[in-house]
């Protein structure tokens, strides 16, 4: 992998580790689909300000049904259902869920593409759900039904990223990268808004909810989907979306800096096994077999 790929996953990771402790702050005052809809439409609206300054093409025409289809599985379905995860969910707790993409990956890769199921896959798997369930069942927050459903959202929108990553290139391999980015983040918050304006507060929200609303909105998906869209085509939709190692690396950190979360041993046991299945289904390790979602 060359290093400029290598920082930019870094980057990547960097910035939606961050999101969960944004999202921490935001969607409890603007509801799920709030926090969804305002991030998607403002992201969409400056990334298409932005590729009309400086020339790039959008190609909305021609890309308009698969940017509102993938955009609903890369961005509407998965930000509503963390987005409402995060309403109770410690941030460091979304950032760990994060790292199951991979493992929903595999899966579809073999539903749908007919890519063997390894014994080194399966097992990665099977230590994946193990790392959740240490997580949801031993860790520092209480287990109740509200926590159990947040982490039920978290995690079927890691499996919408999954499914979204597998087909990304093999749909839009040909779709201006900068479009790509603005049209399934604005085309889906479109329709969006009949269900999200309900849900948002009738009282202008304090200036730290603005603050991280327009940070989630311009950073977390406008820079970061342009940086994730080149990545996918560079180096392929697998090692893009390893990016989820690292994820909960920041996020568990920007929790603890931004938000005073605390870390025990239990959280740390669940994220490492979660990190060592998806080690195993990515074929991280030595004489490594090779993996190819797309």
């Amino acid at each position: 992998m060359r290093r400029q790929d290598l920082l930019g996953l870094i980057l990547l990771a960097a910035i939606w580790g961050g999101s969960y402790a944004l999202m921490r702050v935001v969607a409890p005052v603007l509801g799920g689909m709030g926090t969804a809809w305002i991030r998607m439409l403002t992201g969409g609206l400056l990334l298409c300000c932005y590729a009309l300054l400086v020339g790039s093409p959008l190609g909305m025409r021609k890309w308009w049904k698969q940017y509102l289809f993938f955009g609903a599985l890369s961005s509407a379905i998965p930000f509503s259902l963390i987005g409402y995860g995060m309403k109770t969910l410690p941030a460091s707790y979304g950032a760990v869920l994060n790292a199951l993409s991979p493992l929903f990956g595999a899966l579809f890769s073999a539903a749908l593409l007919g890519e063997r199921l390894s014994r080194r896959k399966l097992a990665g798997i099977a230590l994946g759900f193990i790392g959740v369930a240490i997580l949801v069942r031993l860790g520092p927050v209480a287990i109740t039904t509200e926590l159990l459903l947040a982490a039920g959202a978290c995690i079927l929108a890691t499996a919408s990223y999954g499914y979204f990553a597998v087909h990304t290139k093999k749909h839009l391999g040909d779709a201006p990268n900068t479009g790509l980015a603005a049209g399934t983040l604005l085309l889906p918050a479109l329709p969006l808004t009949l269900f999200a304006a309900p849900s948002l507060p009738t009282a202008w929200p304090p200036t730290t909810v603005v603050l991280a609303t327009a940070a989630l909105a311009v950073v977390c998906s406008g820079i970061a989907y342009v940086i994730y869209f080149k990545l996918i085509r560079d180096i392929g939709p697998t090692k893009a979306i390893s990016v989820t190692f690292l994820i909960p690396v920041f996020g568990v950190g920007w929790g603890v800096v931004f938000l005073g979360e605390t870390v025990d041993l239990t959280t740390l046991l669940g994220a490492g096994t979660i990190l060592a299945g998806m080690s195993l289904v990515l074929g991280v390790a030595p004489n490594r077999e090779a993996s190819h979602a797309a």
